[in-house]
């Protein structure tokens, strides 16, 4: 038999040899690491035996796929010691590369509780002293004998079945069990599984089916390894923006709005606000011009410009123009059509081009209830939107220009950025792309030209084009480690010609403009969220919703100078607060510390009589005293520098 390594070379063997021994005989010390392998593109075993040509790649413990056997194998062992302590049935093995944990469903009566999880824990450092996991294959008459007893083991063999012709079952104390994945089976690779939660899922994910238990946990090569996981996902976990928002009051949500329906709270729509006024400063700067259009549109609207085809699902259901109208509309889920319908309330010359119509619009996706993430997954969300009218000779010039003003607002921010991904189609995919291979070579070779011009480092992935054309995203990480655009710009050779758009040459002849979609900051809703993980909440000072929280301590003449010095610096354009409640100034302190607010002010005696001010920092406990004029001009310097 012929087998092809990763690396492109062939070895052959006059026998059938197990993934370890092909390892071995290319290196001891290759099969020693080896864990497991995927052949043909699906993981297996060390043990698994190989008997005919195949695509093999070695799984090792330096391997970017240990991560999963490790965690797949922790879950098989924990569902093993459940079985084997109450007979549980056991259901599906998880891993959440996400939150670096495993975790494995099961049903039992009487249901287990938290109490059990320690028992539970002892049994799983039991099953580790052990050496082995047996493998072996089934066929599916085999499996239906051996589970017949457990629907969910019964499901998941048919499931491997249909997918590799055979039912992988691994037996641990002689309790046996159907795993979709790769298992180490040399237990003394596995040193630490920390046992660490139980919730409950329904089977499949469906609620109409049953609720099963689910017993989470994480694990490690050692101890060390497994404390730093740990670490990390609490550290990913403060940055979390739903949190975050505990402390800060920025959003709301109340189901009888509707889900995903964000309410901006005060702060909230300060925040909003002040990036809005800064983001439409910008835009006049590089000469777009800002519209309003209608947060509605007609179906009609979005079957021309192919959005109902292609988006239909992810809209909300159309509605009626009201009684006995025949008339339908819909929330507008994007805003190009209503762009494209400014453009044509004239007709338009060469010279005039580029157009830049901009928008930060209200617009509405129908997202599954499942999806919903605090604000970085919503319903109602409004976009930096702007669609740009340019001549073929135009094209790359103005795509640099764009990315210009997106780098600059980004910095601005300080937004840590993951990649950029250069979004092609998928040639293959004849339902999701307009069809007109002309149009997509032009438009990729166009945006790829552009991108190589400005030496950009991207990624290219195939198949993420929008229906329209090709783009470019600004990829970023969020705290759950999920990856979201924050900006786009997106070529459109084909939205033009569905609504013949034109313009008129230096010949007097009616020519197509090239259209390019812009998001500058994507969302307000999922930037902020972006904004408060990557800061922690701790924004600039021009972005704080409280820039001073004023703290008057002693008599009533304290408390009337601070009123005075909130209305200064009213007048200043600074947001203060005064704290008037009855409590000790160290807790006022600590309380304006952990809403984060840039200063602090303390007025006490000496401060009303020599009206100064005595202020500290976050993060800090040096206390400065200076003159009214001297803080509120270190304030508005730091306010205007965007720092």
């Amino acid at each position: 038999m012929k087998i092809k390594l990763l690396d492109g070379s062939f070895k052959e063997f006059d026998q059938a040899l197990s993934v370890k021994e092909i390892a071995s005989s290319i290196a001891i010390s290759l099969g020693k690491s080896t864990v497991g392998a995927k052949v043909n593109g699906v993981f297996v075993s060390a043990d698994f035996v190989v008997d005919k040509d195949v695509n093999l790649e070695l799984v090792t413990t330096r391997s970017e796929y240990f991560d999963d056997y490790m965690n797949m194998t922790s879950a098989l062992i924990t569902g093993i010691a459940i079985a084997k302590l109450y007979k549980a049935n056991l259901a599906e093995t998880y891993y959440n590369a996400d939150e670096k944990e495993f975790a494995i469903t099961f049903e039992v009566e009487p249901r287990i509780g938290l109490e059990q999880l320690e028992s539970i824990q002892a049994e799983v450092n039991n099953i580790l002293k052990l050496e082995t996991i047996k493998s072996s294959k089934m066929t599916m008459a085999q499996a239906e004998k051996e589970f017949a007893h457990n629907p969910y083991q019964l499901h998941l063999a048919q499931q491997a079945n249909e997918t590799f012709g055979y039912v992988p079952v691994y037996t641990l104390c002689d309790i046996k069990a159907v795993v979709i994945g790769g298992i180490i089976t040399d237990i003394k690779v596995m040193k630490v599984i920390d046992i660490q939660q139980l919730t409950g899922s329904y089977w499949l994910n469906d609620s109409e089916n049953v609720m099963l238990q689910r017993v989470h946990g994480m694990c490690g090569i050692n101890q060390i390894s497994l404390d730093e996981k740990k670490a990390m996902i609490e550290e990913r976990r403060s940055r979390d923006h739903r949190l975050i928002n505990k402390q800060l009051n920025i959003f709301g949500f109340d189901n009888l709005v509707g889900p995903g329906l964000p309410l901006w709270m005060p702060n909230g729509t300060i925040i909003k606000d002040e990036i809005k006024t800064y983001l439409k400063l910008k835009e006049w700067e590089y000469d777009y011009v800002h519209v309003t259009t209608p947060v509605i549109g007609s179906v009609d609207l979005y079957r021309t410009s192919g959005h109902w085809d292609h988006y239909g699902e992810d809209m909300f259901q159309p509605f009626s123009g009201g009684n006995g109208s025949e008339e339908q509309f819909v929330l507008r889920p994007m805003n190009c059509p209503h762009h494209i319908a400014v453009y044509k309330q004239e007709q338009h010359s060469y010279r005039e081009l580029p157009i830049r119509i901009a928008e930060h619009a209200i617009q509405h996706r129908y997202e599954s209830s499942g999806s919903l993430t605090g604000l970085e997954r919503v319903r109602g969300m409004e976009l930096t939107d702007s669609h740009i009218f340019v001549r073929p000779d135009q094209l790359a010039t103005e795509f640099k220009q764009i990315y210009k003003l997106i780098s600059e607002v980004l910095t601005t921010f300080n937004i840590e950025i993951d990649y950029l991904s250069f979004s092609l189609r998928d040639p293959q995919d004849k339902n999701k792309y307009f069809q007109d291979d002309k149009m997509w070579n032009d438009a990729e070779a166009a945006l790829e030209a552009v991108l190589d011009e400005l030496n950009l480092e991207y990624k290219k992935c195939v198949g993420e084009a929008a229906f329209y054309g090709p783009k470019l995203d600004i990829q970023i990480k969020t705290a759950q480690n999920h990856e979201i655009t924050v900006s786009t710009i997106q070529l459109d050779f084909l939205l033009p010609r569905k609504f013949d758009v034109t313009y008129v040459d230096q010949n007097q002849e009616y020519q197509t403009p090239i259209m390019i979609h812009r998001g500058l900051i994507g969302t307000y809703e999922r930037f902020i969220a972006t904004l408060l993980e990557q800061t922690k909440g701790v924004l600039p000072l021009w972005l704080a919703p409280n820039q001073v929280e004023i703290i008057p301590i002693g008599n009533s003449e304290n408390f009337d100078y601070a009123e005075q010095l909130r209305q200064i610096f009213k007048k200043e354009m600074i947001r203060s607060h005064i704290d008037l409640r009855d409590e000790r100034l160290s807790y006022k302190i600590r309380d304006a510390q952990t809403h984060k607010v840039p200063f602090q002010l303390v007025i006490g005696n000496l401060e009303t009589q020599n009206q100064t001010v005595t202020f500290r920092r976050y993060g800090s406990e040096n206390q400065v005293t200076i003159s009214q004029q001297q803080f509120i001009d270190i304030i508005k310097k730091e306010i205007a520098s965007k720092q």
